[in-house]
């Protein structure tokens, strides 16, 4: 009698000499696929009220039809290891809104910055409001408080969602209105004098070489 045994490898060779010619056949050409179409700007009506619902002036980048609102955490004294960290560093969150790209609606996507005892209360106020959680996460290690961070995202009308996530954040040191307020600048400045300032912490200009830096990564940078 004839010996049948077929190893699992000889079915898959022959599985796959079978299927050659429809794996190598041509791929669907995508040339004459449609651009991508370029999203609705926001409308003056639009940012007035995103900008209301927030208390605070945001920015409109039209080449990208969104509008953010920075969200520091300037009420924070950070460290990594000991050494302070300037909140522009990583602890400055931020919300955007812009229109979908058939306009009838708009979507918004935050980064939040956050104690951990604060993570909760917030997800609790942005679930009630109908926003929805996109993500919990940290970014640095050995830092001092703890810091996590929490992608709040929604969809609907621009004014709608400005005014639901301003309603999240009101019991919230993120909110504009519950940070702490501008000091006013140094006594010196408020005299309208030239009197030096009194040392504060370093800035990254003092820091760094800013032009060996550019020079590094071939752009300009802030």
């Amino acid at each position: 009698m004839s010996d049948f045994r077929f190893s699992r490898r000889d079915w898959l060779k022959t599985t796959a000499l079978a299927t050659t010619p429809l794996l190598l056949g041509p791929l669907p050409s995508f040339a004459g696929a449609p651009a991508p179409g370029k999203t609705p700007p926001l409308s003056a009506a639009d940012i007035a009220a995103i900008e209301a619902a927030m208390g605070k002036k945001g920015a409109y980048v039209e080449a990208q039809a969104t509008h953010s609102t920075p969200l520091p955490r300037n009420d924070l004294k950070v460290t990594i290891k000991g050494e302070p960290v300037p909140i522009s560093f990583g602890f400055g969150g931020w919300v955007a809104i812009k229109h979908t790209l058939d306009g009838k609606s708009a979507m918004l996507m935050s980064d939040t910055v956050l104690l951990q005892e604060e993570v909760n209360p917030l997800m609790s106020a942005a679930l009630a409001q109908g926003l929805e959680i996109g993500a919990v996460h940290n970014h640095f290690f050995y830092e001092e408080p703890r810091i996590f961070y929490m992608h709040i995202h929604g969809m609907g009308a621009p004014a709608e969602l400005a005014r639901k996530f301003a309603a999240a954040l009101k019991d919230s040191k993120l909110l504009p209105a519950n940070q702490p307020k501008p000091s006013g600048g140094t006594p010196a400045a408020q005299a309208g004098n030239n009197a030096t300032p009194s040392a504060g912490p370093p800035t990254g200009k003092e820091l760094f070489d800013i032009p060996a830096l550019d020079k590094l990564v071939g752009y300009q940078a802030q």
